[in-house]
């Protein structure tokens, strides 16, 4: 891990516990092991360094995408590649995606700090709501939007699909956030919603035996 890699995930460490505006650059340094003036080698700012964290929980993100194979769209669509995916086959791509963000740590750590610190700092706020709400919600609806006109699922609001989606799944997230040993149980609670889901928003003759 080189030095700037050390900052940010020290930091992280730091600002999930103790919250953004407590730590110092000081504390970041000591935890690291470097002189404070080491710091400025690396970030202008406490505040680059949160925007660093930011944008490698975002890469981590894309990558656990990636290695849970998520379709992407593309000349197929979105459609085409979902059709032929089992419901045995979709849950499992649904638990990858869930336990990335319960149980990584960077990320839970990340979500932590900003679930906090949203209330006081409405920078951290905006960057919460856009990272775990906004974005997941658009990335969802772009996919559902596609269903829906493609006539895979039954006629309705894309977006309002995507709430109906991810508002459990956000929940559960919390739920079971901080409880160790208790995956299992979150899953099958999981395993209950896409299947219910799907019971809502199939259209009749595409729901997968």
């Amino acid at each position: 891990m080189s030095t700037k890699e050390k900052i940010t995930y020290q930091a992280l460490a730091l600002f999930s516990v103790q919250g953004y505006e407590a730590v110092t650059i000081r504390q970041i340094a000591a935890a690291v092991g470097i002189k404070e003036s080491s710091i400025y080698n690396h970030f202008s700012s406490k505040k680059e360094i949160l925007e660093t964290i930011v944008q490698v929980a975002l890469a981590r993100y894309d990558l656990a995408l990636e290695e849970a194979r998520v379709p992407k769209g593309g000349k197929r669509g979105y459609t085409a590649q979902y059709a032929s995916i089992s419901p045995q086959d979709f849950f499992a791509i649904c638990s990858r995606i869930f336990l990335f963000y319960l149980k990584d740590e960077y990320i839970a750590k990340l979500r932590r700090l900003l679930t906090i610190e949203q209330y006081a700092n409405g920078e951290l706020g905006e960057i919460f709501r856009t990272t775990f709400i906004e974005n997941v919600l658009e990335r969802q609806r772009l996919v559902l939007q596609e269903f829906v006109d493609a006539g895979y699922f039954i006629p309705g609001d894309a977006y309002i699909m995507a709430l109906h989606f991810y508002a459990p799944v956000f929940l559960l997230l919390y739920k079971y956030d901080n409880l160790p040993g208790r995956e299992e149980q979150a899953l099958a609670e999981l395993e209950k919603h896409v299947r219910q889901y799907n019971e809502l928003y199939l259209a009749e003759g595409d729901c997968h035996e």
